[in-house]
């Protein structure tokens, strides 16, 4: 094989390399960080009733307002999702699968409307299998935010 020819076959080589990669198959969580957002959105509004309609075992309004009457969040940016269904059960032996979430997040002071720091998010999403919750989709559970200091 002489220069020219080595010269070309690397040339195709990079190509077809150029080209798997920028063909590979992009991670879409779009329904998750929609979930996630609709969800910050009702805490932002403290909005109970869209809170409660999108977890899975919501707190009372009087704790929900008393949890979310200093800060809210917002920008919420997914950082990884479990890419295998888990199986479990809930306290009444109803089945339902469920996967964890990691997120970002900006933590909002509502009095002053600026953003105080970034948090870590962690949430457990879970579908219902079965029993009155299964047509509501994925669900929130089992949300913690980790502050950076």
């Amino acid at each position: 094989m002489n220069t020219k020819q080595l010269k070309h076959t690397i040339a195709i080589l990079i190509i077809v390399l150029l080209v798997c990669i920028s063909c590979a198959k992009k991670k879409d969580y779009s329904d998750i960080e929609n979930l996630l957002n609709q969800w910050a959105y009702a805490i932002k509004n403290l909005n109970y009733s869209e809170y409660s309609r999108l977890e899975a075992y919501p707190k009372d309004a009087n704790t929900f307002t008393t949890m979310y009457q200093q800060y809210y969040i917002s920008n919420i940016k997914i950082v990884e999702v479990d890419t295998t269904l888990h199986n479990g059960t809930d306290n009444d032996g109803k089945p339902y699968e469920f996967k964890n979430v990691k997120f970002i997040a900006s933590l909002y002071n509502r009095q002053t409307g600026r953003q105080e720091q970034i948090v870590n998010g962690d949430v457990k999403l879970i579908r219902y299998s079965s029993g009155p919750k299964k047509d509501k989709g994925w669900l929130l559970s089992n949300r913690t935010f980790i502050y950076q200091e």
